[in-house]
């Protein structure tokens, strides 16, 4: 019976893990590449309306915490192709806690400490997160699926964390009208894949199962830039 219970209880926590992540992709991830070289007309990313925003499960997924982090710089490249280069650096000093996901009780101030401190993003060590496009291609819908409504590009870039670069692609809505670039994309990639790993030892620091973790191992990841082109 309790082995019953306990498969049960498994397989409610992985799927309401999977359902915190309904309406993001999943990345694919290889090693670091070369930086795509700019090409075309420049935009700069606009500070102040872009954002990233981040989510990640929380006993099981019950209980997902998110936020949103700003940006400290960046900058886009467009041709007759479309977006074709570019990169943005976070401020991880500004990674916050959004009060909706946190119970009226709950010191946010004393959660977001602790995303800064070293069993996470160790931010005195380490201030930003960056990342560089290394190829842009068309979205095939026949070839590709997406949860990103209207996608129409694949990015693939190098996303640094605690100084461990690794190069993820994801499918994107990029649009570019008026003088402005936007891009938009959800997704999903795991944190170990850049050294954080807080929660998935036990006391004796033996490997736990991912079922098993406290905080999921999945760290979803949306994108919101709007980028300005450069007038001379």
């Amino acid at each position: 019976m309790k082995k019953i219970v306990l498969s049960l209880a498994v397989i409610a926590t992985m799927t309401l893990a999977s359902c915190g992540n309904k309406n993001a992709d999943k990345v694919t991830t290889t090693t670091e590449q070369e930086v795509a070289t700019e090409k075309g007309e420049k935009f700069n990313v606009n500070l102040t309306d872009s954002y990233v925003t981040w989510k990640v499960g929380h006993k099981g997924g019950l209980d997902p915490r998110f936020g949103k982090i700003s940006l400290q710089s960046g900058d886009i490249a467009v041709d007759a192709s479309g977006l074709n280069a570019g990169n943005y650096v976070m401020d991880m000093n500004t990674i916050a806690v959004d009060r909706e996901s946190v119970s009226k009780d709950e010191d946010v101030a004393k959660l977001e400490g602790h995303l800064k401190n070293a069993d996470f993003f160790d931010v005195e060590k380490y201030p930003t997160v960056a990342f560089a496009i290394t190829k842009v291609e068309d979205f095939d819908a026949s070839k590709n699926e997406s949860k990103i409504e209207g996608a129409n590009k694949l990015v693939s870039g190098n996303l640094t964390i605690l100084d461990n670069t690794v190069n993820i692609t994801f499918p994107a809505k990029v649009t570019i009208a008026d003088g402005k670039t936007t891009v938009e994309a959800n997704f999903v990639a795991q944190r170990t894949d850049w050294g954080i790993k807080f929660g998935t030892t036990d006391k004796t620091g033996a490997a736990i199962s991912p079922a098993e973790w406290g905080i999921s191992q999945d760290m979803e990841i949306g994108i919101h830039l709007v980028a300005d082109k450069v007038t001379e």
